[in-house]
């Protein structure tokens, strides 16, 4: 029986190969091989979930740029009515790449940048100066050729202090958003549990120094674990469960709620052996899905913060634990 749920949203990743190493992959790119879904594989998936009410696709990886066929993944998706974004590290742009994404309909690109200087940014995407530069040179450019240019930053306790200087730099870039996104210890990042920030630390820190962005004209969007309890009332919970309004597609086809549940390799299903829609209506494959996902986590939490951090500094009268995947707006964190 079919559930009639629109399926608005796909996070398509493409690969898994990768040109860089960064600290937090929650998929291990570039280490972890995984098959990769043919041309003529991603074009059915696409128009099977444009019949689901798609709208709207991030094209990612890896470095979704390492594909000989990105361009006609591109050109595929806008001639089905897509809203298209292309998620990359930049490395690989080049200013005739732009150009042709830019004739092809391309509507956004979203580039990693979790440093104002080039030793912040390497600590985290292990890289060199000249590849800082040349980030910084393909954000201008993306905004000079007119793309929704988005600068996401991934938030550590050891970049916490150059958050704001990001901010400056996305704000005289001319970029459009930043999405600041908070490291949670998952695929790669289990290896560096050390360099997670603090929840409460992070949310104080955004109330003291961020709110200042709140009217800026740059959309900031933000990833904040612990929140007060009365913000539940919003419904913070699992995100992936309370809002299906994606799915998370990887280069072998296997198909996840949520980048989360994909790095613990808990497919759904694979597209290899059946349809979008018959994964996205069928509602006992998903019932028995989230009857097994609570098995797995009994805390009924797919991250343990509460080992990863001392609980004496939290005082659960007053704070939740939110799915660590939900956007918040700065002003909705006001006290």
């Amino acid at each position: 029986m079919e559930n009639k749920i629109i399926l608005p949203k796909l996070d398509l990743n493409v690969t898994n190969r990768c040109n860089f190493r960064c600290v937090h992959c929650a998929f291990d790119s570039g280490i972890v091989s995984m098959g990769e879904l043919t041309l003529g594989e991603l074009e059915k998936i696409l128009s099977d979930t444009r019949k689901l009410g798609g709208r709207r696709i991030d094209i990612t990886g890896g470095e979704p740029l390492l594909r000989g066929d990105v361009e006609d993944i591109i050109s595929i998706a806008k001639k089905l009515g897509y809203k298209v974004e292309l998620v990359t590290n930049a490395s690989l742009l080049t200013e005739e790449k732009l150009s042709k994404f830019r004739g092809l309909g391309l509507d956004g690109i979203a580039i990693s940048l979790d440093g104002a200087s080039a030793e912040t940014y390497n600590r985290i995407r292990r890289r060199d100066k000249k590849t800082f530069a040349k980030v910084l040179e393909n954000i201008q450019k993306s905004v000079e050729l007119g793309f929704y240019t988005k600068v996401n930053t991934v938030i550590f306790d050891f970049n916490l202090e150059e958050i704001p200087k990001i901010v400056e730099l996305c704000l005289k870039l001319g970029v459009q958003e930043n999405g600041i996104y908070y490291f949670t210890p998952i695929g790669r990042g289990n290896r560096s549990t050390e360099l997670a920030i603090e929840p409460l630390k992070w949310l104080k820190f955004i109330r003291e120094r961020l709110m200042k962005y709140t009217n800026s004209g740059m959309k900031i969007s933000l990833e904040v674990p612990l929140i007060e309890r009365k913000y539940w009332n919003r419904g913070l919970g699992c995100i992936a469960n309370t809002e299906k309004n994606h799915l998370q597609i990887l280069p072998d086809g296997n198909v996840y709620p949520c980048a989360i549940l994909a790095s613990y390799n808990k497919p759904v299903a694979n597209l290899k052996q059946c349809s979008v829609k018959n994964i996205w209506n069928n509602k006992k494959l998903w019932r028995d899905y989230w009857k097994d996902i609570s098995r797995v986590f009994p805390c009924k939490s797919c991250v343990d913060f509460k080992s990863a951090f001392s609980m004496k500094n939290y005082d659960f009268r007053k704070y939740r634990f939110v799915c660590p995947l939900r956007k918040f707006k700065l002003e909705e964190l006001e006290k």
